[in-house]
């Protein structure tokens, strides 16, 4: 289905018709998307146009799901002193500074585009 938040577009990008709804029950009914797709491939899955979407588009759902999953196999270390409270009274100050440079950045990356641009 993709992920609207971090830009990953779905098949409902590709294919009218095809949205959440026709996809959760897909899944619902085969189980996971990897079932679906191998489904698919051999057998009439569903309607005409999700039918041909999933072995159409087979390889950029299964590399979708690759870029979503989250990763399990991480070796984390934690240390114990990132757990402890930290003092938060210069936050404000910090921030502060932060997007005043984030402002300055984006003021001379736009004056930078404009004078590229007439130049």
């Amino acid at each position: 289905m993709g992920d609207e938040v971090d830009g990953v577009p779905g098949i409902q990008h590709l294919v009218p018709g095809f949205g959440r709804r026709t996809a959760l029950k897909l899944l619902k009914k085969h189980g996971s998307l990897e079932n679906l797709l191998n489904a698919a491939s051999v057998r009439t899955v569903g309607r005409q146009y999700a039918q041909e979407a999933l072995t159409k588009y087979a390889d950029y759902l299964r590399r979708n799901y690759e870029v979503l999953a989250l990763r399990r196999d991480v070796d984390v270390h934690l240390q114990e002193e990132w757990l402890l409270e930290r003092d938060t009274s210069n936050d404000a100050n910090v921030l502060s500074n932060f997007f005043r440079l984030l402002e300055e950045t984006n003021k001379s990356t736009h004056e930078s585009r404009s004078n590229f641009s007439n130049g």
